[in-house]
């Protein structure tokens, strides 16, 4: 019988930044956004994503472990990344926010960069704008 996995693919196991950030932090706990002057809170945790509770209304926001577990490769080999978060369809080119936008069409890179900062897979430079890379050895 097909499931629509593919081979390889074994959904019970957690990849590296999923096991980082499920380590680092606890559903529930409230994160400050990349400049201060916001928070969001770590909702839940799926096997398919993480949730982020999001702005003023707490907006249920699932972004796919898929998406996360890209985020090293996508940085390896390159020094500063924009987190580049626009409040549109679009993105700027080659930002953490053109990367995620490709699963999740909604603003979410800043909040990201602090979860992955928070479980050490990054690195935040919170001067404008706002850049991250990859932390050594990982």
């Amino acid at each position: 019988m097909d499931t629509g996995r593919r081979l390889g693919q074994d959904r019970s196991v957690a990849g590296r930044v999923e096991t980082a950030v499920r380590a680092a932090i606890t559903p529930g706990d409230v994160l400050a956004t990349p400049s201060g002057r916001g928070q969001f809170t770590i909702a839940r945790y799926t096997t398919d994503s993480l949730v982020l509770l999001l702005g003023e209304n707490e907006a249920w926001t699932p972004l796919p472990w898929k998406a996360l577990e890209e985020i090293p490769d996508f940085l390896r080999g390159r020094n500063w990344v924009l987190i580049g978060g626009v409040y549109s369809a679009g993105s700027r080119q080659g930002s953490l926010d053109e990367h995620l936008k490709r699963y999740k069409k909604t603003v979410t890179a800043g909040w990201v960069a602090v979860v992955l900062e928070k479980a050490a897979v990054i690195t935040i430079d919170r001067s404008r704008p706002a850049q991250i890379k990859l932390r050594a050895g990982y």
